[in-house]
């Protein structure tokens, strides 16, 4: 922001001075306007003057609008003037705009302060400055006029006005709540954009360090001490990710306060200053974040410092990455090692799971090499951890000996899973791989992690589908190298990962009391599920290749191999969800996922082409073909939209490409895969 400076009283005769000559001038023209239209003259001068008249009376009213605005901004003490013998000098800004936000960052700081003493007004007067918070204007006076201390000592007075009110438990304390929430929102929204050197707001790095310097910091309000960074956890997580704190701001604060909790729990015992303000004075169940919503359902929200800053940087990969891929200095573990053993109980102890869970997510769903390397870390602590937690029971079975630590880790199964459905391909290569891509894990292991992941359903999906993906792109590559000469070849490894997937959920859904024909329900179910969710308007499956059917114009024949091939699929799962197809009839998890092998062989055959003579010769009569001499196949599109020759034409192409007797030899290597080698991995009796 620049600024020019003026000077009070001479400013106002300014002022004065232009208003009096746009008049004069306006009279001016008007007079020779007559004057010359009486004598037959030209009245060019007149008009031209007149021209001039009306860009000095636009200049008043912009000298006007700033005379306003200093003389606000010098009533509010929004800028100190400098004063003179002569008068006092007042900077503003160059643009109006900039001075607009210079005075509502002025008044909406003024406010927050006045509202952290208590004064109601001040306090619903901040909902009005919402809007302004995507003014770069607006946020740089709003934090230099606060500072970073006044950063730090809002939030907590504000929670201690809201203590005040929640305690009588009225429709007014409902309210108070409600505006100190927006407060905080509005201070999430400036601290985000404030401290990203990418914004026009960014407040440079010395208010960067002075957020660390107030975060270390003792502070107290009304008699309640607090450490700083206890307080800015308000801000974090108020923070919706819109817009979202930035890979800087988590580089130099994030990473400290990571450290500085650290250091208060050596020091002390481990929990003192860990938790936030908000739990501290019993507030975290009326101040909710813009995220997840934190804790266990119908139980009193306990949050910490560093889920609150979880909850602010697990909106963007450089965010989140910025925090977790970072050894300190002095340390011999990096951030997210530290939070994935040191630090584990402490998620335990507030059961705020979401933000943490959300945060790694983030982080290690890239397909960037750090990314992988930091996802290869995780699954390796994760494996160390479960070492012991399943075992042979003495029926042989899958049995949980140690629920008390299985417990304890319980909560990354859907984090981890999800971030193992992401990197599908590096967990595939630990199976079947000459070389995995993850290092220090081999099979035993990687199945007990599934096992461990295998607990949830959600994550079960999408690591079936992920799967399902694959195994479309290999059929697709079957027909496009060899004609699907090779299918075998090419699936078999796929049906043996599959069982790898499979196989672990139905255990742990025995090792949790459930029979054999309950688990093998439950199986299907999910499977179903899967499908589901992979097809249909928004599933993954068809829209991978790009969206079909918004441009109903256009032929499907021109559309690239893997997009067609993948719209059959689609629609030909689809089919058998909806209908009583073999989907339905087949007995458990392993001949549904041979039944969708089949579909997707058929729909790749189908987008291939090259049907040979006994195929093309079978054209005749079909509702599918034309009536040429010899008969051809009518566009695809055609007969996709046409449901009676769509099916006339697959119960033709399934006939034509036998996809049955192709695929007996797939079956028997998942089945041997989830029946041998899943069980000798994990130590239990084959095949129950």
């Amino acid at each position: 922001m620049s600024f020019t400076g003026v000077k009070q009283p001479e400013f106002d005769s300014l002022v004065s001075r232009h208003s009096t000559a746009a008049q004069q001038l306006e009279g001016l023209a008007a007079a020779l306007y007559g004057e010359l239209t009486a004598a037959g003259l030209d009245t060019g001068p007149a008009l031209r003057i007149r021209d001039m008249a009306k860009e000095v009376g636009a200049e008043v009213e912009d000298l006007r609008r700033r005379q306003r605005l200093i003389s606000e901004m010098e009533r509010l003490k929004v800028t100190f003037g400098t004063h003179t013998p002569t008068g006092t000098m007042v900077t503003v800004p160059d643009s109006l705009a900039a001075a607009e936000g210079l005075l509502n960052g002025t008044l909406a700081a003024n406010a927050a302060v006045a509202a952290g003493r208590g004064d109601a007004t001040a306090l619903a007067q901040l909902r009005g400055f919402a809007g302004k918070a995507s003014d770069p204007e607006f946020v740089k006076a709003f934090l230099a006029k606060l500072g970073a201390k006044g950063v730090t000592e809002v939030p907590a007075s504000l929670a201690l006005q809201m203590r005040a009110n929640v305690m009588m438990r009225t429709a007014k304390g409902d309210q108070v709540s409600q505006q100190v929430k927006e407060a905080m929102k509005l201070l999430a929204t400036a601290v985000a954009k404030g401290t990203n050197p990418k914004d026009p707001a960014f407040m440079g790095e010395a208010f960067l360090s002075q957020l660390v310097k107030e975060g270390r910091a003792q502070h107290k309000a009304n008699e309640v001490a607090y450490v700083g960074y206890q307080a800015q956890a308000l801000i974090w997580r108020a923070s919706d990710g819109k817009p979202p704190f930035s890979k800087r701001f988590m580089e130099v604060v994030g990473r400290d306060a990571i450290v500085h909790q650290k250091e208060l729990s050596d020091a002390g015992p481990p929990y003192a200053n860990a938790m936030d303000l908000a739990t501290v004075l019993g507030l975290s169940d009326s101040m909710q974040p813009g995220g997840p919503n934190m804790g266990e359902p119908g139980k009193p929200i306990k949050a910490s410092v560093i889920d609150d800053l979880s909850q602010a940087a697990r909106h963007t990969p450089e965010a989140a990455q910025a925090l977790l891929f970072h050894t300190p200095q002095g340390w011999n573990k990096s951030i997210m090692e530290y939070l994935l053993t040191d630090r584990l109980d402490g998620f335990n102890h507030t059961k705020n799971y979401a933000p943490f869970a959300g945060l790694l997510q983030t982080a290690l769903s890239s397909k960037d090499e750090e990314s992988l390397k930091f996802t290869n870390d995780a699954l390796v602590l994760l494996k160390n951890e479960l070492d012991g937690v399943f075992k042979r029971g003495d029926d042989g079975k899958l049995t949980i000996v140690n629920p008390a630590k299985l417990e304890r880790l319980s909560f990354l199964d859907g984090p981890i899973g999800t971030v193992m459905a992401a990197h599908i391909d590096e967990i595939f290569s630990v199976f079947e791989g000459e070389e995995p891509a993850l290092k220090n894990i081999d099979r035993a292991e990687m199945d007990r992690v599934l096992t461990f992941v295998g607990r949830h359903e959600g994550v079960v999906k999408a690591l079936l589908g992920a799967e399902t993906q694959r195994m479309l792109n290999k059929t697709q590559e079957s027909y496009k190298r060899a004609d699907g000469e090779n299918m075998e070849e090419v699936l078999i490894p796929e049906a043996r990962f599959m069982g790898h997937l499979l196989e672990p959920r139905r255990l742990v859904l025995m090792a949790q009391a459930k029979d054999d024909e309950q688990a093998k329900a439950e199986m299907k179910s999910l499977f179903n599920d899967m499908l589901s969710e992979l097809t249909g308007p928004v599933g993954k499956l068809a829209t991978r290749f790009g969206f079909w059917g918004d441009k109903a114009h256009e032929k499907l024949t021109p559309m690239v191999f893997e997009k067609l091939s993948a719209v059959l699929a689609d629609r030909l799962l689809g089919v058998g969800l909806t209908t009583d197809s073999a989907l339905q009839q087949a007995s458990n998890d392993r001949e549904m996922t041979m039944w969708m092998v089949r579909q997707m062989i058929l729909g790749t055959r189908i987008a291939h082409g090259e049907w040979n003579a006994q195929a093309q010769k079978d054209l005749k009569g079909k509702l599918f073909a034309t009536d040429g001499h010899p008969p051809a196949l009518k566009p695809l599109d055609d007969i996709v939209n046409d449901p009676a020759a769509f099916d006339q034409f697959i119960k033709w192409a399934r006939f034509h490409t036998k996809t049955e007797s192709n695929t007996q030899t797939i079956q028997e290597a998942m089945d041997n895969s989830a029946g041998v080698a899943v069980h000798d991995n994990l130590g239990i009796d084959r095949n129950y």
